[in-house]
């Protein structure tokens, strides 16, 4: 038994020289900005990095024309409707659900496929959309509020679209520029910030109706 003790003892030692020998080659050998960039540094495995969580405010309910009294009282010249050259049209009835402004102050925000934003307090919006959430999510990067992209079964997806924000311009100076030229380049990388509000509540959520390649 001794024996075997002290095998044992002598096999562990020569594999310890034999870990600090292959550290002095790394060490050695090794270039530290190599080390720096490792994998998880690269803009390819973006997509499967964890961001920060987003600045969440409160929903409070504004008055347009209070917020053009104090834009021409802070700029010193008033808010203009928006000129609209493309020949597209706001149905008349349509107004902000966040500070009520008109149809005069809404952009089409997706082509005519009914997304709107308000031009007097900057609101996102979608068709008949009542806002009745208590937040709103704010990039932690640039401080712009984030605007819902896509509505998903379980959650909706929210991105940051300020074309300065810190964030997004780091993420682009990873990238190639010549991969940057490829058909649909951008969208191969994850460049903006985005946040996902899970809109099932888990709490209620039936464990035997998922479907069986869910994850726990």
């Amino acid at each position: 038994m001794d024996n075997i003790i002290l095998y044992l003892l002598t096999i562990i030692q020569q594999q310890y020289k034999t870990i600090c020998w292959l550290l002095n080659l790394l060490c050695r050998y090794v270039p530290l900005k190599q080390w720096a960039f490792d994998d998880s540094h690269s803009p390819k495995y973006q997509k499967f990095t964890i961001d920060r969580l987003p600045v969440i405010k409160p929903f409070i309910k504004q008055d347009w024309q209070f917020l053009l009294e104090y834009y021409l009282w802070k700029y010193g010249k008033p808010t203009k409707p928006v000129q609209r050259r493309n020949g597209t049209s706001i149905p008349l009835d349509t107004v902000c659900p966040l500070c009520g402004a008109p149809h005069h102050y809404l952009y089409d925000n997706n082509g005519g496929n009914g997304q709107y934003q308000c031009k007097v307090c900057g609101q996102t919006f979608v068709t008949g959309e009542i806002v009745s959430s208590p937040v709103r999510f704010v990039c932690p990067y640039c401080g712009h509020s984030l605007i819902p992209k896509k509505d998903r079964k379980f959650f909706r997806l929210h991105k940051c679209v300020n074309p300065k924000c810190s964030f997004y311009l780091r993420n682009l100076s990873k990238v190639n520029q010549e991969h940057l030229n490829d058909d649909y380049g951008k969208n191969k990388y994850k460049l903006h910030y985005l946040y996902r509000e899970f809109t099932v509540d888990f709490f209620r959520m039936d464990l035997d109706s998922l479907p069986k390649n869910a994850s726990s």
